[in-house]
């Protein structure tokens, strides 16, 4: 995929959300910059400070820390990178790794600031995006505070099946908050 693919791909993607002129598309287009990610490179590591939002039509990040018995524990994947750390300024707490090679578009926060006193509907976009992470998050909270480990697996299979046929069994089950011995059990009885 070129970086004329990829513009396509964050059109359609941005549309799920908003319409935006074809003018405040290439206000934003503008801005992004393309970057080729090698797999397991490292967006942020923790205690970097993120200063950037990143699109990419293929692929995903792996988030992930270590507890206080340093034991590496997948939090989530996603797109964007440290998202509270690009709010705060705050340093990361989080590592953010590309599971594979992919390609990105990537935008400073800087710049996006500039494009929300231009552009309204850009502004509006970043909440409905913000606003989706925060489901998310909290979604993905409630699963592992609430539901067996069965269940979250069950839902990650079906909201997300392709992490289910790319990502490495170790990350799914640290992500659902269990041993890779217990996920292959999960699996056994499900199929």
């Amino acid at each position: 995929m070129d970086s004329t693919n990829l513009r396509e791909a964050l059109r359609d993607y941005i549309k799920k959300f908003i319409h935006l002129s074809e003018e405040e598309f290439e206000l934003l287009c503008d801005l992004f910059s393309y970057r080729k990610l090698e797999k397991r490179e490292h967006l942020i590591k923790a205690q970097e400070r993120c200063d950037r939002i990143i699109f990419t039509a293929n692929g995903y990040f792996r988030f992930y820390h270590w507890n206080d018995k340093g034991i590496e524990i997948t939090s989530d994947f996603y797109f964007v990178p440290s998202y509270t750390s690009f709010l705060t300024g705050d340093p990361s707490l989080v590592n953010v790794q590309a599971m594979e090679s992919m390609e990105v578009l990537e935008i400073s926060k800087s710049d996006l600031e500039k494009l929300y006193v231009k552009s309204r509907n850009i502004e509006t976009l970043a909440r409905k995006l913000a606003e989706m992470i925060a489901i998310n998050s909290e979604r993905h909270l409630f699963l592992l505070l609430g539901q067996t480990a069965e269940t979250r697996y069950k839902e990650l299979m079906e909201k997300y099946p392709q992490y289910i046929q790319s990502i490495p069994l170790q990350y799914i089950a640290s992500y659902l908050g269990i041993t890779k011995e217990s996920l292959s059990r999960i699996r056994k009885s499900i199929h």
